[in-house]
C-alpha cells in the first residue's frame, strides 16, 4: 500500500519557485567562468542556454529544480540573461520537449559533482 508523503499543497510548493531573496539572487544566480563555458557549448540556442542556466542555479539554491523552469523568478532569470548576452524572454521557450528539464538536471548535477543518494563510488 502507497504512503502520502507530502500533502497536495505541499507537492505544489515543491513544484514551484520560492520567491527570491536579493542575498540568494546574488549568492545562487551569478555565473562563473567555468559556468559560462559548460552553459554555450556550440548548438544549444539562447531558450536552452537559458533554461539550462536557471537549473545549474536553482539545484544549489533549492537542492532541486522545479518542474517548470520558464516560471522561475523573473529578476533571476533576467539576471542570468544579462550574463548570457540573452533575451530574457527566450525563456518561454524552453523545455518544449519532456525530456529536456530531466536531461538538464543530470548534466547540472554531474558538472557539480552531485551523486544520487547511496552511491558512494
Amino acid at each position: 500500500m502507497a504512503t502520502r508523503v507530502f500533502a497536495d499543497e505541499e507537492l505544489q510548493r515543491l513544484r514551484e519557485f520560492p520567491e527570491i531573496s536579493r542575498e540568494e539572487l546574488f549568492r545562487y544566480f551569478t555565473l562563473t567562468p567555468a559556468d559560462l563555458a559548460f552553459v554555450a557549448p556550440q548548438g544549444r540556442g539562447p531558450a536552452v542556454r537559458l533554461g539550462l542556466a536557471v537549473a545549474l542555479c536553482t539545484l544549489p539554491w533549492l537542492g532541486f529544480v522545479p518542474d517548470k523552469v520558464p516560471s522561475a523568478p523573473p529578476v533571476a532569470v533576467a539576471r542570468l540573461a544579462d550574463q548570457l548576452n540573452i533575451d530574457a524572454a527566450q525563456i518561454r521557450s524552453y523545455g518544449k520537449r519532456a525530456q529536456t528539464r530531466t536531461e538538464h538536471v543530470r548534466l547540472v548535477a554531474q558538472y557539480l559533482g552531485w551523486r544520487p543518494a547511496g552511491r558512494w563510488s
